[in-house]
């Protein structure tokens, strides 16, 4: 079946979302409650424009093997993914242009493979741990490179999804609500990705869980997206 790709604006993710729960209704943990300073986008997601930067909750549900995937949305792809979210998708791309601007593009395999691009993200991790000690983390560190056992060393990169359109329903469809949210093999519908070619083939996958730095499953995470090279400042949501 073939799809019209069409072009994603913050305005269309926003106004075609469903209605959600209050953000901050089920408090996961109240050392890691949102900052009342935030703006709420969705259920799980926030934006802080005073330090320009979206912060997702999320929790761990991986802590070894293959991956594809940094962080999914919830009751998806937790079995190849470290995270996950309840976050909606596209407030999550929403609020990612609010930080870094337009998305750059997804990986494409036609006429030739060509990596995804755009803006760089920087991924900070916060947990606590057993004894209630806050923690903090890049991103990478929680993903290895299987062939030189070092962390993960390039940024994840806006790359944005894609939206498509259903030639018999006529319905648009946000790709990344399937799942794929920040990945580490390359899918077109990731939201971000990695600007390098990586395989999501079982036999050709690159990463691998780094267990010795993620804590224990079910551990509640905060994550907080910031723009590697600040765009121009946004208008308030």
């Amino acid at each position: 079946m073939l799809f019209v790709a069409l072009s994603l604006t913050a305005g269309f993710l926003i106004a075609t979302q469903e209605p959600v729960a209050p953000a901050n209704s089920v408090p996961v943990q109240n050392a890691l409650a949102a900052d009342p300073k935030w703006k709420a986008l969705g259920k799980d997601l926030w934006f802080d424009q005073a330090g320009r930067r979206v912060i997702l909750q999320a929790k761990v549900c991986l802590t070894e093997g293959s991956l594809e995937h940094l962080l999914c949305a919830a009751h998806s792809k937790e079995h190849e993914s470290i995270l996950a979210t309840e976050a909606t998708p596209r407030l999550i791309h929403a609020g990612l242009i609010l930080i870094a601007g337009e998305p750059g593009h997804p990986v494409r395999y036609r006429p030739e493979v060509e990596p995804p691009a755009g803006p760089k993200i920087a991924i900070e991790l916060e947990w606590l741990d057993a004894d209630g000690k806050r923690k903090t983390a890049d991103a990478r560190t929680w993903v290895k490179d299987e062939k030189t056992g070092k962390p993960l060393e390039v940024m994840w990169v806006f790359a944005g999804s894609e939206l498509f359109q259903d030639p018999d329903t006529k319905k648009v469809i946000y790709a990344a609500d399937a799942g794929d949210l920040f990945t580490v093999a390359n899918f077109p519908s990731a939201i971000l990705d990695l600007p390098v070619t990586s395989s999501s083939s079982d036999n050709e996958r690159a990463f691998v869980a780094h267990t010795a730095q993620i804590p224990p499953r079910e551990t509640p995470v905060r994550i907080i997206l910031k723009a590697a090279e600040p765009s121009q400042p946004k208008p308030n949501p």
